[in-house]
């Protein structure tokens, strides 16, 4: 008896074992789904940037530097810490942070360089051989559509009050969202009915406004998630069309064969990429500048996925090593003493002119 109790333990253990090694595999293995969800969740909470803010933040580094940052790591673990770099940001935010100069804007901007990479990630998996990814990307896109379209209209019915002429436009521009198309109308109907709030110039009107919190990038992401739900659509209905075409011929686009549809994907992968890596850099840069006036806010310390692009090893040379595998840092660390203290000009990459970008960006940040 005592032998089959140990059998089944032994049993029971290598089950176990097998269950870790697959959550193991899974995590860098299954679709992006996850990431993309946990990126959104913390999206949600932050004001929509404008297109302006985004246009500015995106002009601060060219295509060409992030296509060089973009292959120099992987792009799976680079997302993760990015992740979790992301979810430090935020609870750091959240509390008092007195000598930070990272804004709430140029976080939301990481927030969305990380689900850019999420995505592109879920886009290639999907262009190499499966309709899951894209599909899976079409779900969330009308999630986040649906839950935005009831935010928007939330604000619209705070507006319009019981004043019947209102309710009725509110309830047409509303309209249904049976499916994806009625559903980018209906966003597209909000979003003009919300630029209508927006411009009125009565000194009522505007208070209304002011007191539901509506506000142009409100409006602006409505627009934007109507385009990305009928993009989901079209990759959903085009990574259907084209799976018999793959399973005929045993490649996926892009792999191997004539045609430059592989290259493009790896091009738009590897720019999200070193996007993420150059808007991480920032980061760093701006909390290890707060540390040094502000012991109660930690630095955000590259992992081993970005160490070699964000500290590469000629910096850390005559640096402690952090601790852990991941992006944390114990907050008991010691301080590199001056005058390369780090996150200062020493641990930036070389040899692209980044300084000179870092200065500008931690000065409007």
């Amino acid at each position: 008896m005592k032998s089959k109790d140990r059998d089944a333990k032994a049993t029971s253990g290598a089950e176990t074992d097998r269950h870790k090694k697959a959550q193991r595999k899974g995590a860098s293995d299954a679709p992006r789904g996850g990431e993309i969800a946990r990126v959104e969740r913390m999206l949600r909470l932050r004001r929509p940037l404008t297109d302006v803010q985004r246009a500015a933040f995106r002009s601060r580094f060219s295509d060409a530097q992030c296509d060089e940052h973009g292959g120099r790591a992987k792009s799976g673990p680079v997302l993760r810490e990015g992740i979790a770099w992301a979810e430090r940001i935020q609870k750091t935010l959240e509390g008092p942070h007195e000598g930070l100069r990272y804004s709430e804007e140029r976080f939301t901007w990481l927030l969305e360089c990380l689900l850019g990479l999420a995505r592109e990630r879920a886009l290639r998996k999907g262009a190499q051989g499966s309709a899951d990814a894209a599909r899976c990307l079409g779900e969330q896109a009308r999630a986040a559509s649906l839950e935005l379209r009831d935010d928007l209209a939330g604000m619209l019915a705070e507006l319009a009050g019981g004043v019947e002429a209102e309710v009725e436009a509110l309830a047409k521009a509303q309209g249904t969202a049976a499916d994806d198309r009625e559903l980018a109308a209906s966003l597209r109907a909000l979003a003009g009915l919300a630029e209508d709030w927006l411009r009125r110039g009565g000194d009522v009107d505007r208070a209304l406004v002011a007191s539901a919190g509506l506000t142009q990038a409100h409006a602006q992401a409505a627009w934007r998630s109507a385009d990305e739900l009928e993009r989901a659509a079209g990759d959903v209905a085009r990574a259907a069309s084209d799976a018999p075409e793959i399973a005929s011929d045993g490649a996926a686009p892009g792999e191997g064969g004539e045609g430059d549809t592989g290259e493009r994907d790896a091009t738009a992968l590897a720019r999200a990429e070193g996007r993420l890596l150059r808007e991480m850099a920032v980061a760093m840069r701006s909390f290890a500048e707060a540390r040094r006036k502000n012991r109660a806010i930690r630095k955000l310390a590259p992992g081993p996925a970005t160490r070699g692009v964000l500290k590469p090893r000629k910096t850390r040379a005559s640096e402690p090593e952090a601790q852990g595998s991941g992006p944390e840092e114990q907050a008991s660390a010691p301080e590199a003493q001056p005058p390369e203290p780090e996150g200062t000009p020493a641990a930036q990459p070389a040899p692209d002119h980044e300084a000179s970008h870092h200065a500008a960006l931690n000065g409007h940040a």
